[in-house]
């Protein structure tokens, strides 16, 4: 399920941190947390296990759609006319019933990190129609998609970030989908068929995004926004829209929307 969220600034502007994903994805658990203190603490601490024993928590969201934005040094400030954001998950029991009451429960977000802080009412909240998915689907990322894998470098293991020319991209993709479906349905896809494909128009744009910045814990993520082609499983297509293409979903990564069906 797929919620949309319209988001009005207490103030006349309001400003973040450049890098909000982190802060937004703090957000996103205090909501739950409004609902829900045990499954807040689940999914922040744990969250679902695939059977090869990765953790995944099963939930995206979009990049925050700021009016009038600009970028001032490490930080972005809007107007105060409505922000929008959209927040996904498979979870309806689980993750969508908390994020909704917790909602309710507080009406407000606040999105704070090195040092600014942002405060919205919560306006409006709209459940969006799933797309029919069919063998071919052109879509396009609402939040930058990442995968990544280790390798030596050195005589060292190091994280390598598939790029969206790199042939290994898309097996990864596929193999990330598969676990996901496997913990949603808990069962493996009776097609498992999917593969990611570039157009020669398509151009992604390489991001390279901090995660707790400015403390120790800092991570740098390389990220990549495009359009692209995917082709193969409906279900594996769901899941992607469902939960997040890739990796890092939970921090804001990975989000898609469908563009175009084949007639």
């Amino acid at each position: 399920m797929r919620i949309k969220l319209v988001l009005r600034p207490r103030l006349q502007s309001a400003t973040i941190p450049i890098n909000y994903q982190y802060p937004l994805s703090a957000a996103i658990y205090k909501i739950l947390q409004q609902a829900s203190p045990d499954y807040a603490a689940f999914l922040h601490d744990h969250g679902y296990r695939a059977e090869s024993g990765r953790l995944m928590k099963l939930f995206t969201f979009s990049k925050l759609w700021i009016p009038d934005v600009r970028r001032v040094g490490e930080t972005l400030k809007g107007s105060g006319r409505p922000w929008r954001l959209q927040v996904g998950s498979p979870m309806l029991n689980d993750f969508v019933q908390n994020f909704v009451l917790g909602l309710f429960e507080s009406v407000q977000v606040v999105i704070a990190g090195q040092g600014v802080r942002a405060d919205f009412r919560v306006e409006q909240v709209e459940s969006l129609p799933m797309p029919e998915f069919d063998r071919q689907m052109r879509c396009k990322c609402l939040s930058p998609f990442t995968a990544s894998t280790m390798r030596q470098r050195d005589g060292r293991p190091q994280i390598y970030y598939y790029w969206p020319d790199d042939p290994e991209l898309s097996e990864a993709l596929r193999h990330n989908l598969l676990q996901k479906y496997q913990i949603i349905h808990g069962r493996p896809p009776e097609d498992a068929e999917l593969t990611f494909r570039l157009n020669a128009a398509d151009k992604p744009k390489s991001k390279l995004i901090s995660i707790k910045q400015s403390t120790p814990q800092e991570t740098k993520i390389r990220c990549f926004e495009s359009y692209f082609t995917l082709q193969g499983s409906p279900k594996l297509m769901q899941t992607a829209w469902q939960c997040g293409l890739g990796e890092h979903n939970s921090q804001g990564f990975g989000m898609i929307e469908v563009v175009r069906q084949p007639a």
